[in-house]
């Protein structure tokens, strides 16, 4: 019990004191995928063209980060002294990269197909608690770090499959097969460098460059809707499992697939503002005497 009254005690000094403050802040970003994978588990490429002419198939491959695009974001924070504080941000994604990988004359069935991969993580959200290291807040321009660990929250993948028959392969059909794909809970890392210029003792506004590093495993791929040309369908028509699970641990004749990783790396840009919900006390020291004083002597009764 007393462990506990001088936790509260000293947790109310520094709330108490002349640099701590709590604050809350949001901003606008962009994403750029930062290492990118290039293939998923099957070996299927995430982004780029295939063309098989000539029985000789030709790749164009490009990287991916399911997490690059228009970003946003809202945290709060509290600065425990003048250069070190802690934050809770929530990044949402607010218009996420879509990643497309044609294949062209490829075999499906026994007939020559264009094939096409379409995938995007919808409106991902994570959560980022990070510590905060600063210069001060003394003068205009106040320069910052952050270092934290990254909480996905939510990184469920859309994925559309569609073939369509060449002309002369027989009656035209074109076959769209929608998968959601549901990822297992994994921690990443995140860091960022920035600037803040004081507009005023509670606003502020800043700029950024952030880095994201996490990737997540595949947990489970389900199917949730078919088209045959352009025709909405029952499930039912479908051959095969419409639930895949996948695993770190499996065995060849096993239901379940081998789990691969997703690729949510990226690095980013932010422009935001930055308000604090208080004022900064100042200290004792820092408050004028009642007594004034001029020419460097006091003023005397008479």
């Amino acid at each position: 019990m007393k462990k506990i009254i001088c936790l509260a005690f000293a947790f109310s000094a520094l709330a108490y004191s002349a640099s701590a403050q709590f604050y809350i802040s949001g901003g606008l970003g962009y994403a750029f995928p930062q290492a990118g994978q290039t293939v998923d588990g099957t070996g299927q490429p995430y982004n780029g063209t295939s063309n098989n002419g000539a029985n000789t198939e030709t790749f164009n491959i490009k990287g991916a980060s399911f997490s690059a695009g228009l970003q946003g974001a809202i945290g709060i924070g509290y600065m425990f002294s003048e250069h070190v504080g802690v934050q809770l941000d929530m990044n949402v994604g607010l218009s996420t990269k879509k990643y497309t990988f044609s294949q062209d004359s490829v075999e499906i069935g026994g007939v020559l197909n264009n094939y096409s991969v379409v995938q995007q993580a919808k409106s991902p959200v994570f959560l980022i608690p990070s510590l905060v290291l600063q210069t001060g807040d003394e003068n205009k321009v106040n320069l910052y770090s952050r270092f934290g660990i990254v909480l996905p929250m939510k990184t469920t993948i859309t994925q559309d499959q569609v073939e369509v028959n060449l002309p002369g392969t027989g009656t035209p059909e074109a076959l769209d097969f929608t998968v959601q794909i549901k990822n297992s809970f994994a921690l990443g890392f995140s860091a960022a460098v920035g600037v803040k210029y004081k507009v005023s003792d509670r606003l502020s506004i800043f700029g950024e460059a952030s880095l994201l590093s996490m990737s997540v495993y595949v947990k489970e791929a389900d199917l949730t809707s078919f088209s045959y040309n352009g025709q909405n369908q029952s499930l039912s028509y479908v051959s095969g499992p419409q639930t895949i699970k996948y695993s770190k641990n499996t065995a060849v004749d096993s239901a379940d697939q081998v789990t691969y990783a997703q690729p949510f790396s990226n690095i980013g840009i932010k422009v935001g503002v930055t308000y604090n919900l208080s004022e900064k006390r100042r200290s004792k020291h820092s408050r004028h005497s009642d007594v004034e004083v001029g020419d460097d002597k006091p003023f005397r009764r008479r």
